[in-house]
């Protein structure tokens, strides 16, 4: 049962935010125009029983700071250094891979924060991952030949990533498929990852290894590192909600069909939960789009879990 590190650096910007469920459908439609349409039909009937397991993804390195249990704050000092630097410290979304590895036996808000506050925090500091810009668009009004007088003006926004600066993901098969999971990721990033694919958006290249290290922990807690649901057998869940506006891709984006599925309640990664079985955590959805022709479409929406032990302080 192979877990796999996933090495991804962007080649321009990226429109569309680089989540579990939307890159789990991409590699779908990867296996539909890469190896046909009856691959793809075995590999969904698979994905029932022995689901690939995908992650968002996340600056190298690092991982997203795990929700644990609140605890009351006092203050013996009113030095506003001190202030200012543990503030920062509660607000950083990623902690590093070694400050989890060494923690994860002991983990509670404050051994996290008492470690980010005593330097972590130096490591390497990574926001802004990327820069945001505001692309500016206007509709033609095909009646008239031209933009409208008022009313045609929309924006969108594009993610260009640091020169030199790589994302990671991860991902779990029941069956060793490095080569085959690679080459589906590069078909993806060749073609163009979510929006604006056509204009050069979402191209990317990457690299697949065996990660064995991290994974290889049995605590009492667990954290996600995707956006999915939630499902019975996760316990004391702690998360912080997504509203995930999905589309559909390949072929069924162009055409005489809608390309919005209903929208999704999910939770972020860094949830963390408590499991009562062996998983998989959370689920595929069926019934995500409104047309009975597209009844097919499922939307993953599952976890790839990370191992912890929380104590109580």
């Amino acid at each position: 049962m192979p877990y796999y590190r996933i090495t991804l650096t962007p080649l321009g910007p990226i429109g569309t935010p680089l989540v579990s469920g939307t890159l789990w459908g991409h590699v779908a439609w990867g296996i539909r125009y890469g190896e046909g349409e009856e691959a793809l039909t075995q590999w969904l009937a698979e994905q029932e029983e022995s689901p690939w397991l995908l992650s968002s993804f996340m600056p190298c390195g690092f991982l997203p700071k795990p929700l644990l249990k609140p605890v009351v704050r006092t203050r013996e000092s009113a030095d506003l250094t001190v202030m200012r630097k543990e503030k920062r410290a509660r607000k950083k979304q990623y902690i590093s891979e070694s400050l989890f590895l060494r923690i994860r036996s002991n983990m509670s808000e404050t051994v996290i924060d008492q470690a980010l506050s005593e330097g972590a925090l130096d490591e390497e500091d990574t926001e802004p991952l990327f820069l945001e810009k505001t692309r500016a668009h206007n509709r033609i009004d095909r009646l008239a030949g031209r933009t409208p007088q008022s009313g045609g003006l929309y924006f969108d926004e594009l993610h260009f990533f640091k020169e030199g600066k790589a994302l990671q993901g991860f991902a779990y098969t029941r069956e060793p498929c490095v080569d085959r999971l690679e080459s589906l990721l590069n078909l993806v990033g060749e073609n163009g990852f979510g929006c604006n694919a056509s204009t050069g958006c979402g191209q990317y290249r990457c690299s697949v290894t065996e990660e064995k290290k991290l994974f290889q922990y049995t605590g009492n807690r667990m954290m996600s590192l995707s956006h999915g649901v939630r499902t019975k057998n996760m316990l004391h869940v702690r998360y912080r909600q997504h509203v995930h506006f999905g589309k559909t891709g390949g072929h069924y984006a162009t055409g005489s069909f809608s390309p919005f599925k209903y929208p999704l309640l999910m939770m972020c990664p860094a949830a963390t939960f408590t499991p009562s079985d062996d998983g998989p955590f959370g689920e595929l959805l069926h019934g995500v789009h409104h047309d009975p022709a597209l009844a097919s479409i499922v939307h993953y929406a599952l976890h790839l879990p990370l191992a912890f032990s929380e104590v109580e302080v």
